[in-house]
C-alpha cells in the first residue's frame, strides 16, 4: 500500500493497493479540525481506477504539467506503464510507450519493479529500479529512460497519428510517449530504493553493494561512488533542502548530507522496524517515520501454557502486539543543531513528536494504520490509510518546553521562539521548591553529620511537610541510639590492679598478642551467649553495639531479628486514677529500640535508663514518654491533645487530667474543661451506661483525631476491662492503628506497647503493603533505607516535588554503599549539581560534592567487602603516543640510582621515536614528569 499526492495538483492523490485508485481531497476551510476531515473522508469515492492484469508495485507522479497528471506505474512482472489521469468527460487517455520496457523487454526483465522516480529539473527522465535477475546476470536492474512526449491523434481503433499530419474530426487529441532505448543501464544488483540528488545525480540503494551515487552529466559512462552502508531502503531527499537525505534499515534511520557522504551525521534508533519515511513538503527538516514493533511471541506462549482454556484470547493478544504501530515525527534540523553538527547515534527523544493513531480507528479494532503521507499545504497534518482502505488525518503535536522563572512567570519554548507568560499561584498550599532550595543551599541543609534534627528547621517546611520532618526525626534518633549504645558497650583497656594501661609500662609483643587473643575469645564467648539468649526471647542483646545499618534497615527488619520469639514480655498495668481496672503493656529491648526511634523513650547512655537496672514498667511510664516528647519538640511545643491521648493509652488518667488543668490555667477561654470533666467520669468496667452513651456522642462530634481516639480508647477499656491479653488485639485496635490522622510514629509506638509479637509483626507487614498504594516519605521508618521499596518511595516523592536536596540528604545518611553508588542515585546527584550550576551556586555545589565523597569514603572504609563498585587502584592519567598509540611511561625515580635525569630523554616517544608535543606554558614535552629532585631529600 502507498499514498502519493500529485505534485502539481495537491488536491489529487493516488492510493496504491494492487490496483491504483485516484481520489480528490474534499475542499476545506482554513483551521479545519481533524473531525471535520474524517466526516468528509468517509464520503469520498475514487473518480478513476486503473486495474491491470498484473498488480502494481510502485508508482510516481511526473513533475511537468505538459502533459499534466502523468503517472508512472511499476508492475510486478517488470514492465512500466504510463497513464494520464484526468477528470474530464473523455475519461483517461492512454499514453503509449514505444520502448523495450513495455513490449520487447518481457523476456529480458521478469522481476518486479521495486522503485521509480521522475527527475524534477528534467521532467522526461525516469529512473527505474528492479530486482536482480537470477538467470540473466547481464540484465540491468537500474535503468534511466529519456521519455519523449509528443502530441498525437487517436482514432477509434486506438492507432496514433502525428499531430502535424492529416486531421480527422473523429480523432481525439492525446500524447505519445516514446523511449526506444534506455539512456543508461547503471547497476546489475537488486535496487531497494532510489532518489534524484539535485538534477543530474542519482542515488540508489543496492541490496549487496550499499549505496551508489551516479553522475549522469557525462553522456558516455556515468561516474559512480560507493557508500558502505546497510541503510539502503526508503532513500528520499528533503524537498526544502536537497542536500539532506534520509534512508533506513531495520530500526535505524540514517541522515546524510550530500556535501559530505563519507559518514552520516545522525543515526536515529526507533522503537520498531521502519516501514516508511517521508520528508515534509512544507516544513523544513521534519521527517515522519512509520514503524512497527516486533512481536512478543515468547510471552504469549508462556501464557498459553498456564491458561490453556484461554488460548483463543491469548491469540488475540498476539495479533494486537504484532500490529502495534508507532508514528513519530523527528525534527532533524533542530537535532543536528543540538548536536553541534557532530555525528551521533541516539533515539533523538528530545526532538521527537509522537502522533496518536490509536484513536483514529476506534470503531473497528481490526483496522490499523497501514501507510501514510504528509498532507500537502498542511505542515502539521499526516494523511493515513488503514488496512481496510479508509482514510484519516492525524495532527502532529508540537513539542513544547516550559519552565518557571522567578516563580512568577512561565517561559514557553516552541519552534525556536520563547514566550513568557505571567503566573500567579492561587493555591496558598502550593510550594515553589526552586526558591526553597536556593535558600536551603546557604544553610547546609541535608549535609549535617551531627544533630540531624536541625534539618527540620533548615528545610523551611516544618509546618507544611510533616512527613519530611518525621523522617529527619527518625534519622536523628537512629544516630543518637547508635552513639549512645556504642559509648556504653565500647571496651576499656585496663590491667591488673585497676590502673589504666596508659600509666603502666608497655607490654612486650608476645604478651600483647596473648592478651589480645584472650580478650577476643572472651568477647566472642559473651557475644555467643548473648545471641543465644536473644534468639530465645526475641530481644536485642544489650551488650552488643547497635550499628546504624541495623537501625536503618527498617522496623520490619528489626522485628525479624527476634523471629524465634513466640511470646513477648507482657506486664499487667493498673489504671492510675481508676480502681480495680487494669491493662497490659508489652516491653523488651527490641521494643525499647523501636520506641526510641519513634521518639517516645529518651536516648541516653546513663545507667539509670538501662533496661537491666530499671523495671520495664517504669521505663515506659506515661510521665517518661510525655516528658521526652515535650523535650524533643522544638519551637511551638506539642499539641496538648496528643499528650492526653498518649497518657490515656498508657493507662494514666491522672496525668491526662493534670495536663488538661494546666492548659485550662494557661488558656481560660478554651473548652478543655468539658473534655476534662468527660474524662473524669471514666471508672473502668463499672462505668455507667449514661457515661458511655454521652462519650460516644461526644466522640462523633470531635474534630480532633487525637481526642477522638482518646475517648474511643476509654470506651474500649470500659467494655473490655478484664479481657485476656492473648485476644486478637490487632483487630480490637484496628481503628486506631490504621487512622491516617494519627502520626505514624505514634501508631507504631502504640502497637509496640499493646500488641504481642506475632500480631505486631503482622501489623507492620500490613503497613508495608499499604504504602504501595499511597507512597509517602513516612513509610521509610518501616522499609528503611536498604530495600528497593525505599527507592520507590523516594522516587515517588521526587516526582511530586522535585526536591532533590531532601532526597539526596536522606540517601547520604544511608549505610548502604550500593544505594549511594546506584545509577539512579548518581543521576539524581548529577541533576541537582546541574541545577546548582545553572543558579551559579558553585561553592555550594563544591561543598555538596565534598560531603558526598566523604560519605562514600566513610562507607568504603567501614565495609570494604560490601563495596563491589570500589576502585581498588587509584585513578592515573595515562599518556599515549599519537603515532604508535603506546603508553609513554617514565621509569620511577625511586628505582633509579642515577640522580641526574634530564628531560631530553622524553623529547620523543620511547617506542617509535616520534617527537612529542610541547606544553604552551612550561615548554616541556608531553609525558615529562615535574622536577622531583626534592623528593629524594625528603625520602
Amino acid at each position: 500500500m502507498e499514498i502519493i499526492f500529485n505534485r502539481k495538483n495537491p488536491e489529487i492523490f493516488a492510493y496504491l493497493n494492487n490496483d491504483v485508485y485516484f481520489y480528490e481531497m474534499p475542499k476545506t476551510k482554513k483551521n479545519y479540525c481533524v473531525d471535520d476531515y474524517h466526516e468528509q473522508l468517509d464520503q469520498i469515492r475514487p473518480f478513476q481506477t486503473i486495474s491491470l492484469d498484473v498488480p502494481v508495485k510502485c508508482m510516481d507522479w511526473r513533475y511537468s504539467s505538459n502533459p499534466d497528471n502523468i503517472v508512472a506505474l511499476g508492475l510486478f512482472d517488470g514492465k512500466v506503464a504510463l497513464k494520464n489521469v484526468s477528470r474530464g468527460d473523455s475519461g483517461s487517455n492512454n499514453v503509449h510507450l514505444r520502448s523495450s520496457i513495455g513490449k520487447d523487454s518481457s523476456l529480458k526483465h521478469s522481476k518486479s519493479c521495486t522503485s521509480m522516480q521522475w527527475n524534477k529539473d528534467n521532467p522526461n527522465w525516469l529512473a527505474t529500479g528492479f530486482e536482480k535477475q537470477e538467470r540473466n546476470r547481464m540484465a540491468a536492474a537500474l535503468i534511466l529512460w529519456d521519455v519523449n512526449f509528443t502530441e498525437a491523434y487517436f482514432d477509434e481503433k486506438g492507432s496514433t497519428t502525428i499531430k502535424n499530419s492529416s486531421y480527422d474530426s473523429n480523432n481525439t487529441n492525446g500524447w505519445c510517449a516514446v523511449a526506444n532505448r534506455p539512456m543508461f543501464e547503471l547497476a546489475y544488483d537488486s535496487v531497494n530504493s532510489l532518489a534524484w540528488l539535485r538534477s543530474q545525480a542519482l542515488m540508489a540503494g543496492l541490496s549487496r553493494k550499499g549505496i551508489k551515487i551516479y553522475d549522469v552529466r557525462d553522456g558516455r559512462t556515468p561516474a559512480n561512488s560507493t557508500i558502505a552502508s546497510t541503510a539502503t531502503y526508503g532513500i528520499c531527499t528533503d524537498p526544502l533542502c536537497e542536500s539532506r537525505i534520509a534512508s533506513y534499515h531495520d530500526n535505524t534511520i540514517v541522515i546524510w548530507d550530500s556535501r559530505n557522504l563519507s559518514s552520516p551525521y545522525l543515526n536515529i534508533i526507533t522503537s520498531g522496524n521502519v516501514k516508511k519515511i517521508d520528508w515534509s513538503p512544507d516544513d523544513m527538516g521534519q521527517l515522519v517515520v512509520h514503524c512497527i514493533s516486533p512481536p512478543h511471541t515468547s510471552e504469549v506462549g508462556t501464557k498459553k501454557g498456564k491458561h490453556m482454556d484461554n488460548a483463543v484470547d491469548m491469540q488475540m493478544v498476539e495479533v494486537e502486539r504484532d500490529n502495534e504501530i508507532h508514528v513519530h515525527v523527528y525534527d532533524v534540523l533542530r537535532q543536528v543543531m543540538y548536536n553541534n553538527g557532530e555525528s551521533q547515534t541516539s533515539p533523538c527523544n528530545l526532538f521527537k513528536k509522537t502522533v496518536r493513531t490509536s484513536c483514529l480507528f476506534q470503531d473497528n479494532p481490526d483496522e490499523v494504520p497501514k501507510t501514510l503521507s504528509w498532507l500537502p499545504l498542511n505542515p502539521n497534518k499526516i494523511f493515513i490509510s488503514s488496512n481496510k482502505g479508509r482514510f484519516r488525518v492525524a495532527s502532529v503535536p508540537e513539542r513544547t518546553l516550559a519552565s518557571f522563572q522567578n516563580s512568577q512567570t512561565v517561559a514557553v519554548f516552541q519552534k525556536n521562539v520563547v514566550a513568557t507568560y505571567p503566573f500567579d499561584i492561587k493555591n496558598e498550599d502550593a510550594v515553589c521548591y526552586t526558591d526553597i532550595m536556593k535558600k536551603r543551599c546557604k544553610s547546609d541543609y541535608g549535609l549535617l553529620s551531627e544533630n540531624l534534627i536541625r534539618n527540620i528547621d533548615l528545610s523551611l517546611e516544618k509546618e507544611t511537610n510533616p512527613d519530611l520532618c518525621m523522617v529527619w526525626r527518625w534519622l536523628h534518633a537512629v544516630h543518637k541510639v547508635c552513639n549512645a549504645n556504642n559509648s556504653v558497650t565500647s571496651p576499656t583497656s585496663t590491667v591488673a590492679g585497676g590502673t589504666s594501661s596508659s600509666t603502666q609500662m608497655q607490654p612486650s609483643a608476645n604478651t600483647l598478642s596473648t592478651m589480645q587473643k584472650s580478650r577476643s575469645s572472651q568477647m566472642f564467648a559473651k557475644r555467643q551467649i548473648s545471641l543465644q539468649q536473644s534468639s530465645s526471647t526475641g530481644m536485642l542483646p544489650a551488650s552488643l553495639p547497635i550499628k546504624p545499618s541495623f537501625c536503618l534497615s527498617g522496623i520490619l527488619q528489626i522485628l525479624n531479628h527476634g523471629v524465634n520469639s513466640l511470646v513477648s514480655d507482657s506486664h499487667m498495668v493498673q489504671w492510675k486514677g481508676v480502681s480495680d481496672t487494669s491493662g497490659y503493656i508489652y516491653h523488651n529491648s527490641t521494643r525499647k529500640l523501636i520506641l526510641q526511634m519513634c521518639g517516645w523513650l529518651p536516648i541516653t547512655d546513663k545507667e539509670e535508663y538501662k533496661l537491666d537496672n530499671q523495671h520495664p514498667l517504669d521505663m515506659v511510664s506515661s510521665k517518661t514518654i510525655i516528658s521526652n516528647i515535650s523535650s524533643n519538640e522544638m519551637k511551638g511545643g506539642v499539641d496538648i491533645s496528643r499528650l492526653c491521648a498518649i497518657s490515656i493509652w498508657q493507662y494514666d488518667l491522672n496525668l491526662a487530667i493534670e495536663l488538661l488543668r494546666k492548659e485550662i490555667a494557661d488558656n481560660k477561654d478554651s473548652d478543655w474543661s468539658a473534655v476534662a470533666m468527660a474524662m473524669s467520669g471514666f471508672s473502668g468496667g463499672s462505668s455507667s451506661e449514661l457515661w458511655k452513651e454521652t462519650c460516644g456522642k461526644l466522640q462523633e462530634k470531635l474534630s480532633n483525631s487525637y481526642l477522638q481516639r482518646t475517648f474511643w480508647f476509654l470506651l474500649l477499656s470500659a467494655n473490655h476491662s478484664n479481657d485476656d491479653a492473648n485476644a486478637n488485639l490487632c483487630e480490637r485496635y484496628h481503628n486506631l492503628l490504621f487512622d491516617e490522622e494519627i502520626l505514624l510514629t505514634d501508631r507504631i509506638a502504640f502497637a509496640c506497647t499493646h500488641l504481642p509479637y506475632q500480631q505486631l509483626v503482622l501489623y507492620i507487614r500490613s503497613m508495608t503493603n499499604l504504602f504501595r498504594y499511597n507512597p509517602s516519605l513516612k513509610y521509610l521508618l518501616i522499609t528503611g533505607l536498604t530495600s528497593q521499596d525505599s527507592i520507590e518511595i523516594l522516587l515517588d516523592y521526587l516526582e511530586k516535588t522535585l526536591d532533590y536536596q531532601s532526597v539526596l540528604g536522606i540517601i547520604m545518611r544511608s549505610c548502604d554503599y550500593s544505594l549511594l553508588s546506584s545509577k539512579r542515585t548518581l543521576y539524581w546527584k548529577d541533576r541537582y549539581c546541574a541545577w546548582l550550576n545553572s543558579w551559579r551556586f558553585y561553592y555550594e555545589r563544591i561543598k555538596f560534592e565534598k560531603k558526598w565523597s566523604e560519605r562514600m569514603g566513610q562507607l568504603e572504609s567501614e565495609n570494604p567487602t560490601n563495596c563491589p563498585h570500589r576502585n581498588i587502584t587509584k585513578d592515573v592519567a595515562m599518556v599515549h603516543c599519537n603515532y604508535c598509540s603506546k603508553r609513554i611511561v617514565m621509569k620511577d625515580r625511586t628505582n633509579n640510582n642515577n640522580m641526574s635525569i634530564t628531560t631530553s630523554m622524553m623529547e620523543s616517544c620511547p617506542h617509535c621515536r616520534q617527537s612529542l608535543p610541547k606544553c604552551c606554558v612550561c615548554a616541556k614535552h608531553l609525558g615529562t614528569r615535574p622536577d622531583g629532585r626534592g623528593l629524594y631529600s625528603i625520602r
